[in-house]
């Protein structure tokens, strides 16, 4: 099959969305298709390439072009809610020079395609909702620390604000409440999470929505077995987390839950580290002491990481999946995560192949940490079954069943 990938954000800069989309079309490629991913183009970077074996086409909007103001960094461009005439006509002109059999949408750049499925430029196209995006212009449905309950100009406009602003908030609300999404010919969404989220988007009724969990590639439990430990983690016993540092992701909660672990540790050793590797934003909470905070770590660095660690902690508020998780059961780690979102998905078994603690519950998370350090069977059999649970993710597993989407949606458009 000749596959057409449609991404806001791809290679070099790289998060989970785009990290699932390389590494399905990697996958793909060696099992003999040709993909090709569309996507926004970024200063400094070439408007054509070939990526381990995928096609890269990137291609100029309105935005871009005539306010690139608009995109808070430079290297991450935007697009909104409605058609860009650029993009479209760009889309247009990659259709026309080549045979694809079918279209595959990840984000918003899918509003850019959909005024062209209509038209004889027009392939079967399916969409996956990595996030909650087709819900909630912030993409996290989430509203004063818990689950949003649903979307409204009322409610969304000002939430939406804070991230955006209050113009840039209205028009992107109102492009996405305009929208019907007729045009996609199947809708897969990454998390149970997601597709109950997307009972509330503006759809065509009869649209069913299937669960096919993001991925990641295979090898990476070989990768945390064989790369060094890195020389910057400390000596002693440490618990790892890996994100970014704002409420979003539970930091807060867990730098609660850390201290209150460090004020009641009565061990003969001093209590675990706790190394963070990720970013810090505006919202970022003062770092407690007995934190390591790292950026920029590479990714088998990551991996190695994970392996050492005495636990791993993902306490966000809600996660469309959660790869990090899966990256954390593959490296063997004993995993501790929220009961919230696609972590549900992740950590299927509460108690097996991972703990669940309430999301948001700085107490829970510290009763689960110290089971987790204190309890060495139960940390034992969490780092064996998480790891087969963390197998389930891996794109020799996931990537068959995106085949079986392309080829039913190729058939019945046909």
């Amino acid at each position: 099959m000749k596959i057409l990938h449609l991404s806001n954000l791809y290679a070099p800069v790289i998060g989970g969305l785009e990290r699932s989309i390389a590494t399905s079309g990697e996958e793909m490629v060696r099992r003999g298709h040709e993909i090709t991913v569309l996507t926004l183009a970024t200063p400094a970077v070439p408007h054509h390439e070939v990526i381990n074996g995928v096609r890269v086409i990137r291609v100029r909007s309105v935005t871009n072009t005539l306010a690139p103001g608009l995109n808070r960094d430079p290297r991450k461009p935007f697009h909104p809610t409605t058609a860009d005439p650029l993009t479209t006509a760009a889309i247009a002109r990659v259709l026309r020079e080549n045979d694809f059999d079918l279209v595959h949408s990840h984000d918003w750049l899918m509003y850019s395609y959909l005024p062209l499925h209509s038209s004889p430029l027009g392939l079967p196209h399916v969409h996956t909702a990595h996030d909650f995006g087709l819900t909630c212009v912030r993409k996290t449905f989430s509203r004063d620390g818990g689950r949003c309950d649903g979307p409204s100009l009322g409610r969304c406009v000002p939430c939406a604000a804070g991230q955006y602003g209050r113009p840039k908030s209205v028009l992107l609300t109102l492009g996405l409440r305009a929208h019907r999404h007729q045009g996609i010919d199947c809708l897969t969404a990454i998390s149970s999470s997601v597709a109950s989220a997307l009972s509330l988007a503006r759809l065509p009724g009869e649209l069913p929505v299937q669960v096919i969990s993001s991925l990641v590639p295979d090898g990476l439990d070989e990768l945390a077995r064989t790369t060094p430990r890195p020389p910057w983690l400390p000596d002693r016993p440490y618990l790892l987390f890996v994100g970014q540092l704002g409420p979003h992701k539970g930091i807060d909660v867990l730098f609660d839950a850390y201290e209150k672990l460090r004020a009641s540790w009565s061990g003969p050793d001093a209590p675990p580290e706790l190394v963070c590797l990720g970013t810090t934003r505006d919202d970022t909470p003062p770092i407690p002491q007995g934190v390591h905070l790292r950026t920029d770590v590479p990714h088998p660095q990551v991996m190695a990481a994970w392996r050492n660690a005495a636990a791993g902690v993902v306490p966000s508020l809600l996660e469309g999946m959660g790869q990090v998780a899966v990256e954390a059961m593959l490296a063997g780690t004993p995993l501790i995560a929220s009961a919230s979102g696609g972590l549900l998905d992740v950590v299927r078994d509460d108690g097996v192949n991972g703990l669940l603690v309430p999301p948001g519950d700085a107490g829970s998370l510290h009763a689960a940490l110290l089971r987790v350090l204190t309890d060495h069977d139960l940390a034992a059999s969490l780092r064996a079954n998480g790891h087969q649970r963390g197998l389930d993710f891996t794109a020799a597993r996931v990537v068959p069943q995106i085949e079986e989407v392309y080829r039913a949606c190729i058939a019945a458009a046909r």
